[in-house]
């Protein structure tokens, strides 16, 4: 009975093991100490890393790193004690270590994080100037023909904004005939830069163009105070049409734009020019427009179980097409009425379902109604089981669309809860849907060539990290209200990178956010309807 009992487990939730952290092996209770809340003044974010056992305090560019005030630490039970104590004035340049003991130690570390905006122009300057920020050199490049002794400064800034106070006021140079050497003192510290001005030979370059499907992405170095821009035609037309002004961002003498309302599978031309001057002609190719697989959910049957229904790719066999997943292997284990995830009748388009997601109570636990790209991927002893995440997918949307409706119920299971995000019963449920695109490999992330990102659900460091490095777009929707009628909702994808090309995406959808960490509303029901992947 009790390795039934373990079966109807939902496939994402974490069974919460910090083992790493702890160093003593005395046969004491385990109590994983939690923290609820940091306040930090002059803090952007303050991200609580349970799994590394890491605070990451991101500053504003105005905050003194060297002399942060921690207000105060809130930690889930009151059993857990802290040394050293981290509250008050911390020196967070480097890092900052303590332990949190409860019937055993964890070591933690605080680290601070502060990004800091620079920027050197000139004009006539070609191409971006290159800052080192860490061995405090700035070099900028001028035309061949630029006299260094009358040099114009036209904005400059090395140092925290509005902290900063600077040796010389550089926008009163003109003589940067050799190296200058300028300090910067923020917050007491003063700093030397080493500023250099160089001509250069090429004054016009084509620097990066990277097609998606419906826009493409380009950037070329030119003279700065020139007329900057992007021309561009359909391959085998005659006339050019030029790149309007207000999408050209420049910097120096480096200058991008992001073209929009390209076709997709098509071949164009483009160069760029900076006054008289004008780069070679180049080609490129948009990539395709492809959806989602059944992402109108009318595709479905009984061929995986009697207990449920299953989603499949309509291109392909109910055998070996599966595109979508859920959690009904485990919730169905001791019967049918166990299931999470189902077609229903509700539906926004003039199809005849869509997908329901109910979380309920499967006899000793809480199952979260779930429903993802991927696949399960078995059982973990009588503990849990693995689910593998994503599906092959080499394109680059802007961002998913989608009709939802949600009932959400009132928090009635608690069995844990991330780092920073404490709940207690009563407090509303939340649903999510998120999408993700990346380069996983599966060799790393522990799950198969098709989908590459492996969740134990008896190993809570494993669950899905949208600020993975192998992440290279993520996009989230949340809600804690009911949406009552049928609801288009946009979720745009934000990219790291634009010239990263993905390999797999990640649909994953709940009817309860936490249900990871067996915890939400029984009530909770989440339908979803004509899910449109736009470019």
């Amino acid at each position: 009975m009790k390795k039934v009992l373990s079966y109807i487990l939902a496939p994402i939730a974490a069974f919460i093991s910090v083992t790493s952290c702890v160093e003593n092996d005395l046969p004491y209770p385990v109590v994983v100490p939690v923290i609820e809340k940091i306040e930090v003044d002059g803090a952007l974010s303050v991200n609580i890393d349970q799994m590394n056992c890491v605070v990451n305090v991101e500053l504003t560019e105005q905050a003194d790193i060297r002399r942060v005030n921690v207000r105060s630490i809130t930690f889930k039970d009151s059993l857990t004690t802290m040394s050293p104590s981290i509250t008050g004035e911390q020196d967070l340049s480097s890092r900052k270590h303590f332990v949190l003991h409860t019937y055993a130690d964890y070591h933690w570390n605080m680290v601070g994080e502060q990004k800091i905006e620079r920027y050197f122009n000139v004009s006539g300057q070609v191409g971006e100037a290159v800052i080192d920020d860490v061995n405090r050199r700035v070099i900028a490049y001028v035309t061949k023909k630029t006299d260094l002794k009358k040099i114009k400064v036209l904005s400059v800034k090395l140092g925290a904004e509005g902290v900063s106070e600077y040796s010389e006021d550089l926008m009163q140079r003109t003589d940067f005939s050799d190296m200058v050497e300028l300090y910067v003192t923020t917050h007491g510290i003063r700093e030397a830069w080493h500023i250099f001005i160089e001509r250069k030979d090429v004054q016009m370059e084509f620097k990066t163009l990277v097609p998606w499907t419906r826009v493409v992405w380009m950037a070329a170095d030119g003279v700065a105070g020139e007329n900057n821009g992007f021309c561009y035609r359909e391959a085998g037309t005659e006339w050019w049409s030029e790149v309007p002004q207000s999408l050209i961002v420049q910097e120096g003498g480096s200058f991008t734009c992001c073209l929009d309302g390209l076709d997709p599978e098509t071949e164009y031309e483009c160069y760029a020019y900076s006054g008289s001057l004008q780069s070679d002609v180049r080609s490129f190719v948009t990539e395709a427009e492809l959806q989602l697989p059944n992402a109108g959910f009318e595709v479905y049957s009984n061929a995986e179980s009697p207990n449920f229904k299953s989603w499949y790719d309509p291109s392909g066999t109910y055998a070996s097409e599966k595109w979508w997943d859920s959690g009904n292997v485990g919730s169905t284990a001791v019967g049918a009425s166990g299931v999470i995830c189902s077609p229903d009748n509700e539906t926004f388009t003039q199809g005849a379902t869509s997908a329901r997601l109910n979380s309920r109570y499967v006899v000793v636990k809480f199952a979260a109604g779930n429903l993802f790209s991927g696949e399960f991927a078995g059982l973990v002893g009588t503990s849990g089981g693995k689910v593998n995440f994503g599906r092959p997918f080499t394109l680059r949307p802007r961002k998913l669309t989608l009709m939802l409706k949600y009932d959400c119920g009132k928090i009635d299971n608690v069995g844990e809860y991330p780092a920073g995000d404490p709940v207690a019963k009563g407090d509303p449920d939340r649903c999510q849907v998120f999408v993700a695109l990346g380069d996983w490999d599966y060799k790393k992330y522990g799950g198969s060539k098709e989908c590459p990102v492996q969740v134990n659900t008896t190993q809570k460091e494993t669950l899905f990290n949208p600020k993975s490095e192998a992440v290279i777009a993520y996009g989230s929707y949340v809600s804690s209200e009911t949406v009552p009628e049928w609801t288009k909702i946009e979720i745009p994808l934000e990219y790291n990178a634009v010239d990263r090309k993905p390999t797999h995406i990640i649909v994953s959808c709940a009817a309860s956010m936490l249900g990871d960490y067996f915890t939400g509303s029984s009530s909770s029901v989440l339908w979803l309807d004509d899910m449109i992947l736009e470019y």
